[in-house]
């Protein structure tokens, strides 16, 4: 058994997400995932953790089945994996919702940690360097 820092498994994890969202998904996904990859701890520094999670939740909902509703559901999922909760929206974000101050404060620093990496492979796998390049991008097709 290899014994592995906090950093390290997060690497692991985030490459491992964003390998399957390249593989798995359709390049429209991968622009606007990429962009929301480089959003997201903005989002949370902003707004904290229960409102970045409730607008991807509600983008996720939203309206007819398209990339943009299924980056924000990859995005939610991946949070879900990275706090070892619930990847279903609602349950994850009502378990943020009621957590106390003290674990809503770690959920938050434990997401803004793990997601240096995911923006590190949105950049190195998904090849968005950034989220106005991702907007860009889709607004331009």
């Amino acid at each position: 058994m290899t014994l592995r820092t906090r950093a390290q498994e997060d690497m692991l994890l985030a490459e491992e997400l964003v390998t399957e969202v390249s593989e798995k998904e359709e390049e429209s996904v991968h622009t606007i995932y990429g962009g929301l990859c480089h959003q997201f701890p903005v989002l949370v520094r902003t707004c904290g953790l229960c409102q970045a999670l409730a607008f991807s939740a509600a983008k996720a909902k939203a309206g007819e089945e398209g990339a943009r509703q299924r980056a924000h559901a990859l995005l939610l999922q991946h949070v879900g994996r990275v706090l070892n909760l619930p990847q279903e929206a609602q349950e994850l974000c009502k378990q943020v919702a009621d957590a106390d101050a003290s674990q809503y404060m770690f959920y938050t620093r434990r997401v803004l940690s793990a997601w240096v990496y995911f923006k590190q492979f949105a950049v190195s796998i998904l090849d968005v360097t950034s989220a106005n390049e991702a907007k860009e991008e889709n607004s331009a097709r």
